[in-house]
C-alpha cells in the first residue's frame, strides 16, 4: 500500500512526507479527531520480518515512552496497521541545526544556547540510562522560538546489546561518531558528549573537526588526528570556550566531559562579552556533507534495481539514505552491501555493481 496524502491510517490522515530513515518513512499527519498536526513514523513492510529492525523501532518506542522532556520530540502512541508497526509522535515546526547553519549560520551566543538544550537534553535522557547514538546536526531540531528539540532515538540503547548492531557496520554517522564506535570497544554516555563536541566545534567554527573526501579518511582522522584549536580557526573564540570543545573531543572517553552536567557547566562558566555576537558562516567544503548528493541519477537506479534482489522494495530508501552520506559510488555500495543479511548475497550484490564501484 502506498502511503500518499489523503490516505488515513486509523484516526489519522497523510498530510505529506516529512522524510526517510533507513528502514521508516516519517509523514505529517492530521488525527482527524482533534485536528492535531503530528509526526508519523513507520517501519516499513520490507522490513517488518527483519528481526533486529522490529527490535530497534519497538526499542525506540518503549525508550520514548519513559522520556518526558521539553527539549526531546514527544512519543504520542504506536499501534499495527496493515502488519506495519506505526509510532505517532509531536510533529516539531523548524528546520534541522544543519540546514539552519548551512542556510545562514550562527551567532557565539546562539551557537552557546543550542548546545546548552542539547546538553539538557543529554544530561536528562543519560539520567535514565538511555544513550542516544546518533547526536547529529539533522537529529536536531529548531523551532522558530529558538527551542532545541532532539529526535531520532532509533539507534539508543538503555544498556548495551551487541545483537543490535550488524556484524561489520558502525552505528552512527561519520562525521560526528566517536572513536570507541568505531573501534568497537564499549561505548556509553560519553560518546554522546564526543558527538555534541562535533557540533559545539562546528558551530563555533563553521567547519567540521575532522574532514576528509572519502569515508576512510574520516574514520582515520576520528581515530588518528587532533582537531585545529577552535580559536586557531577562529580568533573570536574565547581561548576557555576553544578549550572546553577539544576536550569533548579527547580520543580516551575518560579524557572527555565525563558527564553532560559536567559539559553544560564548563559551558556555562564560559564568559563571551563582546564576543557574543559574532557571527559564524558555515565554510563550504568539497568534503560530502550529509544532505548532499552528487550522483548520476542512472547510477542510483541501477544500484537499487540490483539491491531489491537482495533486501526487496526497502532498497529504494537505503539508497536515498547512502547518498547523502558517502562521497561516492564505491562507499555508497559497501554500504548497502552491508543491509544484506547473507555473506553470498552481499557478494553477488558487490559483483553486479563492480562496473559501478570502478567508475566511480
Amino acid at each position: 500500500m502506498a502511503w500518499t496524502p489523503g490516505t488515513r491510517i486509523g484516526s489519522y490522515e497523510i498530510v505529506d512526507v516529512l522524510g526517510h530513515g533507513g528502514m521508516s518513512e516519517v509523514f505529517r499527519v492530521r488525527h482527524l479527531i482533534s485536528d492535531r498536526v503530528e509526526a508519523m513514523k513507520i517501519l516499513l513492510s520490507a522490513s517488518s520480518t527483519n528481526t533486529e529492525m522490529l527490535e530497534r523501532f519497538t526499542r525506540e518506542i518503549r525508550l520514548l515512552a519513559n522520556l518526558n522532556h521539553p527539549n526531546i520530540a514527544a512519543l504520542h502512541t504506536a499501534f499495527h496497521h496493515d502488519n506495519q508497526l506505526v509510532m505517532v509522535m509531536e510533529y516539531v515546526d523548524g528546520a534541522d541545526l544543519g540546514s539552519r547553519l548551512g542556510s545562514r549560520g550562527a551567532t557565539l551566543n546562539q551557537a552557546l544556547d543550542y548546545m546548552r538544550q542539547v546538553l539538557v537534553a543529554l544530561s536528562y535522557a543519560h539520567s535514565l540510562n538511555i544513550i542516544h547514538r546518533d547526536i547529529k546536526p539533522s537529529n536536531i531540531m529548531i523551532t522558530p522560538d529558538e527551542r532545541v528539540k532532539l529526535l531520532d532515538f532509533g539507534l539508543a540503547l538503555s544498556s548495551p546489546d551487541s545483537r543490535l548492531t550488524m556484524t561489520g557496520a558502525l552505528v552512527g554517522s561519520m562525521h560526528y561518531i566517536a572513536p570507541e564506535q568505531i573501534s568497537g570497544e564499549p561505548h556509553d554516555a560519553r560518546s554522546d558528549l564526543y558527538a555534541a563536541g562535533v557540533m559545539l566545534y562546528e558551530m563555533i567554527t563553521g567547519r567540521l573537526p575532522f574532514e576528509g573526501t572519502t569515508y576512510p579518511q574520516v574514520i582515520a582522522a576520528h581515530l588518528q588526528h587532533r582537531p585545529l584549536t577552535p580559536n586557531t580557526i577562529n580568533a573570536a573564540v574565547p581561548e576557555a570556550l576553544s578549550n572546553l570543545a577539544i576536550k569533548a573531543l579527547a580520543k580516551n572517553k575518560k579524557e572527555r566531559w565525563q558527564t553532560a552536567d559536567d559539559f553544560l557547566a564548563a559551558l556555562n562558566a564560559i564568559q563571551m562579552g563582546d564576543a557574543s555576537q559574532v557571527h559564524i558562516q558555515p565554510k563550504q567544503t568539497s568534503s560530502k556533507r550529509e544532505g548532499q548528493t552528487s550522483y548520476q541519477p542512472e547510477h542510483l537506479t541501477e544500484i537499487t534495481r540490483k539491491l531489491a534482489t537482495h533486501v526487496g522494495p526497502i532498497a529504494s530508501v537505503l539508497v536515498r539514505r547512502a547518498s547523502s552520506s558517502c562521497n561516492n559510488l564505491r562507499e555508497l555500495c559497501d554500504q548497502v552491501a552491508n543491509e544484506i543479511e547473507s555473506a553470498d548475497g552481499k557478494k553477488k550484490f558487490l559483483d553486479s555493481v563492480r562496473s559501478i564501484r570502478a567508475g566511480n
